[in-house]
């Protein structure tokens, strides 16, 4: 007597279920990736919209104010190399070296605030402001970023020398 094969859906035999293809477990990858790119699209996009306010609102709150800036004070840090890195080949090193730059940094910022340095503030806004102070006796323009009560140094530069017309 020979027995019907698998005709009540028992798929022990060698009828067993396939996995599916490689085609679709990639789309659906693809597929989950893109919901969540979108996710974070919006997510970010809305954490954006919320910081952006907020940090400008911080950054008003905090703006020094004009008189907060002492233009020969900061001069004389420059002067003596407060700002170098410590590896720096200029930085004063030993309690000597460090003594004549404040020295020759107080009499330089003298000389220049006799010989009119000018200060200017720059307001951005009432988010930040740029100082900058116009050495006369050595052609320079030294720079300050005011922000979060704070006065950092930027940089300095050469300004051109005035060309006179000849007539």
């Amino acid at each position: 007597m020979s027995t019907p094969k698998n005709s009540s859906g028992d798929n022990s035999g060698t009828d067993s279920a396939k996995p599916p293809s490689e085609l679709v477990t990639v789309g659906l990858s693809l597929l989950g990736a893109l919901i969540a790119a979108r996710c974070l699209a919006v997510v970010s996009r809305l954490a954006t919209v919320l910081a952006a306010p907020a940090m400008g609102f911080y950054l008003f709150a905090t703006c020094p104010t004009n008189e907060s800036f002492d233009g020969k004070r900061e001069l004389k840090r420059i002067l003596r190399g407060d700002q170098l890195p410590k590896d720096h080949p200029n930085k004063p090193k030993g309690f000597l070296e460090k003594a004549i730059a404040k020295v020759s940094a107080s009499i330089e910022a003298e000389a220049a605030v006799f010989a009119g340095c000018k200060v200017e503030i720059l307001d951005v806004g009432g988010v930040f402001k740029i100082a900058s102070v116009q050495h006369p006796i050595t052609k320079t323009v030294f720079f300050w970023l005011g922000a979060v009560n704070k006065w950092r140094y930027i940089t300095a530069n050469d300004f051109p020398a005035q060309h006179s017309k000849a007539d």
